[in-house]
């Protein structure tokens, strides 16, 4: 097989690569966000861990605050169909198991300030295929996973508003691994760059609490990867992704000292990029939570929807991400000296749905899959401790 055509075949497949890195991930790995299906973002002003969520919570810290968690991401695709116009069956899935991190420190600095710095990990989850993306082998892997770092501070302008910012470098780390009949490739490449969240938070009363944030995207267009290839030759590879800007609003309300309820609402903007081989929808968030403190103990459970990237019809193997549901739960213990140790779990079902793949070629168009997603989904498991 010579090498044209494989370059062909991985061109083609890779048409729609410039957001294969779209799962977001809404969950920090935190009690307070994996258990509320990161409903609980908008308005953490729990401890650091506000400087990568919402940095005006910042402003709520008494003197300084540490955070420390890992998440463990259980992710599992699964294609059934056939190829067009034959009695060919195809199927595939694809798995990922991974930790992800998350580290926070915010001290105070005078009476209106204070800063913070963060770590973690923001999405773009990878798939080890058992053959290809849609049953017709070729990619066996392919991966980008992004690392954050927040450098935050927040200010409170009076007793009910408070203002804070982050700079966001974001370290990006792409991995592709394929072969086609006896030919090998594979690559990786790292690309850094900046962006910037805005937030706000209003204290209505003293049971009631507003946030607004604003995190600008992330732009990783220009990146490329070079393909070394079994039969020492190399071949370019256009692997851009762009995280979108997001809009979060939530609101946190005390019912009385044990109950607290929680609700956000919010939009990622991913039809800014779209093109002749994507055609994306903003996604929609709403969700709500509620929260039970029975004396150094507190529990927490979450529901999020987030409405559907892609049309089905505008779906890709990468990317067949429907109209999905998180469900939360966890539990946090505070001890004597103030710090606290917490346990969540989360459920993100992406979406089942018919689906039908194809690429270009020129002015022509083949269809190479037409069939069902059957499974879709990550499990989420975090442990963490604050004070």
């Amino acid at each position: 097989m010579n090498k044209n055509l494989l370059a062909l075949a991985i061109s083609s497949m890779f048409a729609s690569h410039a957001m294969a890195g779209g799962i977001l991930l809404h969950e920090v790995a935190t009690f307070d966000s994996v258990s509320s299906a990161g409903v609980s973002n908008p308005t953490n002003n729990k401890d650091a861990s506000a400087a990568i969520t919402s940095p005006a919570g910042l402003s709520y810290i008494e003197e300084s605050s540490f955070t420390l968690g890992i998440q463990y991401l259980d992710a599992y695709s699964k294609h059934v169909g056939q190829l067009p116009n034959t009695e060919l069956q195809l199927s595939t899935y694809g798995e990922n198991k991974s930790f992800v991190p998350s580290l926070a420190y915010a001290t105070r600095l005078d009476e209106q300030w204070v800063i913070a710095a963060s770590l973690h990990g923001d999405g773009g989850l990878g798939m080890d295929y058992q053959n290809g993306r849609a049953g017709l082998g070729i990619i066996n892997l392919e991966s980008q996973e992004a690392l954050n770092l927040h450098l935050a501070a927040a200010y409170q302008v009076n007793d009910k508003l408070h203002l804070g910012g982050a700079l966001v470098v974001q370290h990006l780390m792409t991995s592709v691994d394929l072969n086609l009949g006896d030919i090998n490739a594979n690559g990786d490449v790292s690309s850094t760059a900046a962006s910037f969240i805005f937030s706000g938070m209003y204290q209505l009363n003293p049971q009631t609490l507003l946030s607004a944030n604003y995190k600008h995207r992330v732009d990783h267009q220009d990146t490329h990867l070079d393909l070394d290839v079994s039969n020492d030759q190399s071949i370019p590879l256009d692997v851009g992704v762009v995280w979108p800007s997001r809009l979060d609003l939530g609101i946190s309300h005390s019912l009385s000292n044990q109950f607290t309820v929680k609700a956000m609402t919010g939009v990622e903007k991913w039809s800014d990029f779209n093109s002749a081989e994507l055609d994306a929808n903003n996604v929609f968030s709403v969700g709500t939570a509620l929260a039970y403190q029975a004396n150094d103990w507190v529990y927490q459970a979450g529901v999020r929807y987030d409405s559907p990237m892609f049309d089905t019809e505008d779906m890709v193997p990468e990317l067949t991400i429907s109209q999905n549901w998180s469900a939360g739960i966890g539990a946090e213990k505070t001890r004597r000296n103030g710090h606290r140790f917490g346990v969540a779990y989360e459920y993100r079902h992406l979406g089942n749905h018919d689906v039908n793949y194809s690429m270009s070629e020129q002015t022509n168009r083949y269809s190479y899959f037409d069939g069902r997603v059957t499974e879709n989904r990550i499990h989420v498991l975090s442990f963490s401790y604050a004070y």
